[in-house]
């Protein structure tokens, strides 16, 4: 069968908190150029116009979450999508650990991560989540399409500014962290043609050279470049894969489903950090991390910080 892949980000803007990279890989009947799961799903999976109240919402994060508000939207579909690969994070430290392998090194060395943990999910239920599962798998069943993977990437403030540093442009960090996870979650798939779709980076036209980067062992051929979007062909493991950068991309459902997972673990990372400070700093109001805000709060933590042997480059991303 061939494959549906999608990714895409959260947290590429902001000056606090990790930037999230997800990716999300579905099963197929039929050729990937001619496969639209929201028709294949209707009814049962739906974006976030629809007015369905018993349909499952993936769409672009930003339609369906607001930065302070609820995650209930965010975790019906992370976590129910989630629990029909394996037993759904019941924690917060669990969450990453499913999604992105192991738990970060940043837990080790930042005390806001260290000993935080908290009950998922946070404003969805149990229940719901069960029942989504079960909807879900009677669906796979029935359409002969199913996701297989998801996961995703964590890359936080120390690590970026270092990728950022190298390579002078944090378009660049990000689409060469993308591709990599792209590849790497290839190389875990049998062998069959894929249709990948990112969302476009920072408006970025070319992307060339970061692919022939990638892949080196075969020749990435470009079909178009454009400000709407950017797509190349190449062949990968005996089979052709075709990859396009869309402005937009979250209405390929797959690329979807990677930005609330991005998202949701965006916002974790966030809780925990906004948490740990409050506690410390009376009146300290919490923060989404964007430039302008996060100025305003590093002016209260930086003594803190420096205080306890935390150097700016751990926790302040520098661009």
């Amino acid at each position: 069968m061939p494959y549906l892949i999608g990714t895409d980000e959260a947290g590429y803007g902001p000056r606090l908190g990790p930037l999230l990279i997800s990716i999300s890989v579905w099963h197929v009947d039929g050729p990937p150029s001619e496969v639209d799961l929201y028709d294949v799903f209707a009814g049962q999976i739906c974006p976030a116009r629809s007015r369905d109240p018993n349909a499952l919402v993936i769409d672009d994060s930003k339609k369906i979450y607001h930065s302070g508000g609820p995650l209930r939207l965010l975790e019906r579909s992370v976590l129910g999508c989630l629990a029909t690969l394996a037993p759904w994070p019941r924690t917060w430290k669990n969450i990453w650990t499913n999604l992105t392998g192991s738990a970060p090194t940043a837990f080790e060395k930042l005390p806001w991560y260290l000993a935080y943990d908290e009950p998922l999910p946070l404003d969805a239920s149990n229940e719901e989540i069960e029942l989504i599962k079960n909807q879900l798998e009677s669906l796979w069943q029935t359409t002969a399409c199913r996701l297989v993977n998801f996961s995703s990437v964590a890359i936080f403030p120390d690590e970026l500014n270092h990728a950022v540093t190298e390579l002078n442009s944090k378009a660049e960090a990000l689409t060469r962290a993308t591709t990599q996870l792209i590849a790497t979650t290839l190389n875990k798939l049998p062998e069959d043609d894929a249709m990948i779709v990112c969302d476009k980076h920072g408006g970025r036209n070319y992307y060339l050279p970061a692919l022939q980067r990638q892949f080196p062992e075969t020749l990435v051929q470009v079909l178009e470049e454009s400000r709407p979007q950017s797509r190349y062909r190449f062949g990968y493991r005996k089979k052709m894969n075709e990859i396009c950068f869309r402005q937009g991309g979250e209405s390929f459902l797959p690329t979807a489903l990677a930005s609330l997972g991005s998202k949701l673990l965006r916002e974790l990372a966030m809780r925990a950090w906004n948490r740990y400070w409050i506690e410390r700093i009376p009146g300290l109001k919490p923060t989404a991390g964007y430039p302008a805000d996060a100025a305003r709060f590093r002016q209260s933590v930086e003594p803190l910080c420096e205080a306890a042997g935390l150097p700016l480059h751990l926790w302040w991303r520098m661009r």
